[in-house]
């Protein structure tokens, strides 16, 4: 009598696809295969991997088998598996590694499709599998994409938790709504945000204080805040009232076998307008996205974008602003960086004291150069004529904008007009009980627009302008009040104050002393004026004596 084929098997589940006992299911079908056909599986040769995708080849339990496999003493001439997803979602290295276990020696099964690799339509059969499966999984995510853009165009939610928002299911479906609770929390996120605190400090004082986070997801030991959740909050338009769906997909890395996001072109986006689902005010919402284009624009350049950089969160004030007059560089502390006594830490230029390429030879204390600069800042910037000098140059560019403009305002009032009339017949719809999410947003628009037309207007009158320019002349006092004391706070709002008003403070050697100068805009990025962005910034050149 022969002795029976001792055989290998290989199990295994999927992330978060299939239940752990699967695994143990998968093997006693292995075993009961086995048994019908007077083969032995041996329990030192069950292989398993748990929680690891069947799109990558970086298994634990599979470098075990094929070790095995490939040793000179290999224990097993047959390896059963229930289904040949089982050892890879690929078909090309399903048919690599049974090539190399034919290789070896051992012959493979699959149990679920009755495919053996003894028979010679194997790779034929395997194809065919593979093709199949392939064309069933296309078919399903084109089916539930397809079914995901219905319940957009119905302004139905497409599944997901988002904080801020409970469900509520309707009878054609599940629509969010604003949570009362949460969605102060939002709010509150906003504008510690957008008065300058980071990411970091929000999250350890959102965790002091026990605000409830979101919900934990799959794997997290303790529910709380983080500076990576706030990002994904302070990104989010949905509490702008406006949702943006089909933005990413999801591709699958080849290498890790991980699912990854990717951005779709935008012209393949969905937005649309919820104004029933705003939570933060439009002029905190742009408040916000301002600091973060600021933040990117001044502290990362050529580096991959992200919410905040090591500079911006640095604790010293200058971190960032501060270059090299002659190369451009940012000056970085060269000397005493580290120990925390601003005496000893001393800034200068990096590629002079690292490279040798730049001829700079400056090395100031932090302190010198912090004291001289908001002393300078004080004493050629800060100053109430200088404030004067800029509002009316300001204002004289303003009045001669307008000028221009009053050809433009027939046209203009025709245009009001005509949404006055679309106003009230949207209005009247809605009075009538045919409300929906769709006529608001219309509505929501039409009327947004309006104002911004009767401001134009308004500035186009002489009097509106006069208002107008009175109210400039109030924000820039107010504004030069609230730059010198935000300087003399906390670093973080300094910097952040510094940012709207001053990109770079360039540090120049002139002999024993260093010349010290940059723009300052005095209304720091404010959007005045008919429906344009206008800036005055005063360029203050100053002098101080900086010794090495």
């Amino acid at each position: 009598m022969r002795d029976p084929l001792q055989c290998a098997a290989y199990a295994r589940y999927s992330t978060d696809k299939q239940n752990p006992l699967s695994i143990s299911d998968q093997i006693a079908k292995c075993k009961e295969f086995a048994a019908t056909r007077g083969w032995n599986l041996l329990d030192s040769c069950i292989f398993a991997d748990e929680e690891v995708s069947g799109a990558t080849l970086a298994r634990l339990g599979l470098k075990k088998l094929l070790t095995a496999a490939e040793s000179p003493a290999r224990p097993f001439g047959v390896l059963l598996c229930e289904d040949s997803s089982r050892l890879s979602r690929k078909t090309a290295d399903i048919l690599n590694l049974c090539e190399r276990l034919n290789f070896a020696g051992v012959r493979v099964v699959f149990i679920a499709q009755g495919i053996d690799s003894a028979d010679e339509t194997f790779q034929l059969l395997l194809h065919a599998r593979g093709m199949i499966d392939q064309l069933f999984l296309a078919d399903t995510a084109k089916r539930v994409h397809r079914g995901m853009s219905g319940l957009v165009s119905r302004q139905l939610h497409t599944g997901g938790r988002v904080f801020g928002y409970r469900s509520r299911r309707d009878d054609d479906g599940v629509r969010l709504e604003v949570d009362p609770e949460q969605a102060g929390a939002v709010r509150r996120i906003f504008a510690d945000y957008a008065a300058g605190d980071s990411l970091k400090v929000i999250a350890k004082r959102l965790n002091s204080e026990r605000v409830p986070p979101p919900a934990p997801y799959r794997g997290q030991r303790h529910a709380s805040w983080s500076p990576a959740a706030l990002s994904v909050i302070l990104h989010n338009e949905r509490y702008s009232g406006t949702v943006v769906w089909n933005r990413t997909q999801k591709l699958r890395d080849p290498q890790t076998g991980r699912r990854i996001q990717r951005l779709r072109p935008r012209s393949e986006w969905r937005i649309m307008e919820a104004p029933e689902l705003r939570i933060v005010p439009d002029e905190l919402w742009s408040e916000v996205q301002a600091r973060i284009a600021a933040v990117r624009a001044a502290f990362t350049p050529d580096r991959r974008e992200g919410l905040c950089s090591r500079a911006y969160s640095a604790r010293y004030l200058l971190s960032g602003f501060v270059k090299c007059g002659l190369c451009g560089s940012n000056l970085v502390l060269v000397a005493g960086s580290g120990r925390g006594h601003a005496s000893r830490d001393k800034y200068g230029c990096p590629l002079h004291h690292h490279r040798g390429v730049c001829d700079s030879t400056l090395l100031v204390r932090r302190d010198t150069l912090e004291r001289e600069i908001l002393s300078g800042l004080q004493r050629e910037v800060l100053r109430e004529e200088v404030a004067a000098y800029a509002v009316e140059e300001f204002k004289r560019q303003l009045r001669e904008r307008l000028e221009s403009m009053r050809g433009q305002v027939a046209a203009t009032r025709r245009r009001r007009e005509d949404l006055r009339y679309q106003i009230a017949n949207i209005v009247k719809i809605i009075a009538e009980g045919h409300s929906s999410p769709t006529l608001l947003a219309e509505l929501a628009k039409r009327e947004k627009e309006l104002e911004a037309l009767n401001d134009e207007l308004l500035a186009a009158d002489n009097q509106g302008l006069d208002a107008k320019l009175q109210e400039i002349d109030a924000f820039v006092r107010r504004r030069l009040q609230d730059v010198r004391s935000t300087l003399l706070a906390d670093v973080s709002r300094a910097k952040v104050e510094l940012a709207k008003h001053c990109a770079a403070i360039h540090v120049t050697p002139e002999g024993d002393t260093y010349r010290i100068n940059g723009d300052w805009d005095l209304l720091g990025g404010r959007s005045v004026g008919a429906g344009g962005r206008n800036r005055t910034a005063y360029a203050g050149l100053f002098r101080a004596a900086l010794y090495q």
